[in-house]
Parts: structure tokens; sequence; C-alpha cells
């Protein structure tokens, strides 16, 4: 069996003596495909205090029919605590402000499709955010710099699925930016 381009072009493929097909490939990984080829990786960005421990401190929720896969938070405290990542959560919230992810491609004119808010307390009030289920937990025993924390599995956040954030305490001030693409 021959293989030629699948462009017209009348090139075949080569075979060695092996007979193992000689190839020159580019590899790349999925995020760095999305945001070169795409316009599609974002990072958005938070800064934010809690009114009480265990108060949800970010919210964001997927409107696109494109999978969000996250890769990884960047996070920093200003004093103990802990902080949570929840999947699932549904609900109004309390008190949100709106965030705008930052585009990490300066060609793009992409914009993330979906509601992405801080808060100090998004869960309290007439809020009726529950319901979902804690996927990673930092322990900050005083007060760190920022520390990247990739996510072994990269979190998967399908059409109408939430990822939210929070604060184990009131104390800190909780710094981050959650890292993610939508995956194509």
């Amino acid at each position: 069996m021959i293989i030629t381009g699948g462009t017209g072009n009348g090139f075949a493929a080569g075979v060695t003596e092996e007979n193992r097909l000689q190839s020159d490939c580019i590899t790349q990984t999925q995020e760095s495909h999305a945001n070169a080829h795409e316009g599609a990786a974002y990072h958005a960005l938070f800064d934010q205090s809690a009114t009480a421990g265990d108060d949800c401190i970010f919210y964001m929720f997927n409107n696109d029919s494109t999978d969000i896969l996250v890769e990884g938070i960047w996070l920093s405290a200003s004093a103990a605590c802990e902080v949570y990542i929840k999947l699932g959560d549904t609900g109004t919230r309390n008190g949100a402000t709106a965030i705008t992810p930052t585009n990490c491609n300066a060609a793009s004119g992409n914009t993330a499709d979906g509601t992405f808010e801080q808060g100090v307390d998004l869960d309290g009030g007439a809020a009726t955010l529950t319901g979902g289920t804690e996927v990673e937990r930092y322990v900050f025993r005083a007060a760190n710099n920022s520390t990247y924390f990739n996510f072994v599995q990269d979190i998967v956040i399908p059409k109408n699925q939430s990822l939210t954030i929070w604060n184990s305490s009131a104390t800190p001030t909780v710094n981050g930016t959650v890292v993610f693409f939508f995956h194509a």
C-alpha cells in the first residue's frame, strides 16, 4: 500500500528497511495548540478575602459547547489557610464581581464564553450556591509567595458546569490565576 499526500501534491510516504513510516513530526501540547492556533487559552486572575470560614471566593461557569480544560492554578495566601476547589456547585451568587479572563494570545480577539466572578462570600446572604464536590485542597501553614499547582489530571468543565474556589478562613487574602483553555 502506498500512502500519498492528502493535499493533491502527489507525494508518497517513505518506508524504512524496518518497514517503518518515515516522518518529520512536530509535537505540540493541547494547551499550546489551543493558544497558538485557536486563540482559546486564558488566565482568570482573582484577588479576594473571605468574610468568614469556608466562603466561596471564585466562580467560573462554562457557557460554551466546547469543554474547558483547567491546567492548574497559581495561588498565594497572605496568612495560614486552606484553599479548596469544587466542581458542580449550582445556584445564585451573593455580591459577585465580574472577572474578564485574559486571552493568552495577543493576536486573538476571542473571549472566554462563560461566567467568571469573585467575591468575599459568593455562597452567603440570599445565595443558593451548593452541591459541588471537592477535587483539590491546598494547605498554607503561613503566608506564602505565589506557587503554581499543576493538576495531575486536567479538570474538565463541560457546558453548564462550574468550578468554584473556597477559602477556609476569613484572615488571609488569596490571590490566584486559574489557567485554562477551550479544548477544540
